[in-house]
């Protein structure tokens, strides 16, 4: 992996993680409205404001996901760690299928 990408799955990575951990973690609680205070808003566009907190979370996920998969996850890879994805199992085997 060349030094580009091995920043691209790092950088990813990391927005992963801290997407985890503010999408169902202790993020919720920066964005979760009290409910003694009046002048709380509860809603975001019509969707209660921890609901969307939560859905661009995962959101942000998906795109990791996808960068990932377009960017930095190719068969060389995967051909390269002894895996086959024709058979879809290890070079040479049949998946303990004897």
């Amino acid at each position: 992996m060349g030094r580009e990408k091995r920043a691209l799955a790092v950088g990813l990575t990391v927005a992963f993680l801290l997407a985890t951990l503010m999408g169902a973690g202790p993020g919720v609680y920066l964005i979760n409205p009290d409910p003694a205070d009046p002048g709380s808003r509860f809603l975001l566009a019509g969707v209660p404001i921890v609901y969307a907190w939560g859905l661009f979370w995962y959101a942000v996920q998906l795109g990791v996901v996808l960068v990932a998969y377009f960017c930095l996850w190719t068969r060389d890879d995967t051909k390269r760690n002894g895996f086959d994805h024709d058979s879809g199992a290890p070079e040479g085997g049949r998946g303990g299928i004897d």
